[in-house]
């Protein structure tokens, strides 16, 4: 995992927003900050991560405010919305070429759907982006080429989960996998507590994900997966697995360094991982294995091409 500094201040600014919907008066705000800062400061160096200082911050406002999971309303809200697309989502991912690639596609776009990224989500573009990405975006052929080869060699694969709704896509990717893999056997790992609209076993459990695979809670509390903060079972479990497919920045950015089992899908909705990665914002990447992005000479990615542009915050344009 990697810390980066233009995270530090994007994560203290989402927190302030979050507070600012249950804490009224200034004075109540200013104590969360001061608290907050307090607690992140052992954690401000480049060996930490942005969701561990989320992950501090959201146990800091159940501790003040008393709220457990203050995007609870919202996140029913996108599992509903993406139950009611399943099945049209279903059938246009059938009649493209490769199924299982648009698939993997469709799970990565659904990735827009995100609450620490973005302060406001349209659901009209949300569906209108996804089926652009299913009908235009196409992976990079030799990280999915060693993603298949993985799958046929292990029949094994654990998905790390991200956000709420999202997950209803995931579900998606699941039958494909099925199909094509009859036999595999696939376990979907989710946040033991609620953070930013991550899903948990709750959410597993609404959209009907539990019926597909094995559904489990890895101990997480922050959005993103950190072996060391896990629960020990599932981290002997993750250990052992041969293949895992990590959705989200958030688990990119709590990832061990040249693991290649590890495969990740997100899409880049920030300005410094735009940078860093050396794409546009709102490119699709899906990538074997990560390394540090401090580096000077990154060379540059191979995500560029094929770019759908998708502004989240705004429903009226």
């Amino acid at each position: 995992m990697e810390l980066y500094s233009a995270c530090v201040n994007c994560v203290m600014g989402n927190l302030l927003h979050i507070a600012g919907k249950s804490m009224s008066s200034e004075e109540e705000k200013i104590l969360f900050l001061g608290e907050f800062i307090s607690r992140i400061t052992p954690e401000i160096k480049t060996s930490s991560c942005a969701p561990r200082l989320t992950g501090i911050g959201c146990s800091l406002l159940r501790e003040m405010t008393g709220i457990n999971d203050p995007f609870k309303d919202i996140k029913h809200e996108f599992n509903r919305l993406m139950l009611t697309i399943e099945e049209a989502t279903q059938e246009m991912i059938d009649t493209m070429d490769d199924p299982l690639e648009s698939a993997l596609v469709a799970a990565g776009a659904a990735n827009l759907i995100d609450f620490g990224a973005f302060r406001e989500v349209c659901p009209e573009k949300i569906v209108k982006v996804l089926h652009e990405y299913i009908e235009t975006m196409r992976l990079d052929m030799s990280v999915y080429r060693t993603f298949l080869n993985m799958l046929d060699r292990h029949r094994s694969l654990l998905i790390m989960s991200d956000n709420c709704g999202e997950i209803v896509i995931d579900k998606i990717l699941i039958r494909q996998l099925k199909k094509v893999f009859p036999d595999i056997e696939i376990t979907c790992a989710f946040r033991e507590i609620p953070v930013l609209n991550d899903a948990t076993m709750d959410d597993a459990v609404e959209v009907g994900l539990d019926k597909l695979c094995n559904v489990v809670s890895s101990g997480s509390h922050t959005p993103g997966y950190i072996n060391f903060e896990a629960k020990e079972g599932f981290r002997e479990f993750y250990s052992k697995s041969p293949l895992i497919l990590s959705k989200g920045v958030g688990n990119f950015e709590g990832a061990e360094f040249e693991d290649p089992r590890n495969f990740f899908l997100f899409i880049v909705k920030c300005d410094n991982f735009s940078e860093k990665l050396d794409v546009p914002l709102n490119t699709l990447v899906f990538q074997q294995g990560r390394s540090s992005l401090l580096k000077d000479d990154n060379e540059s990615n191979p995500y560029s091409e094929n770019v759908r542009r998708f502004i989240a915050h705004s429903c009226s344009e």
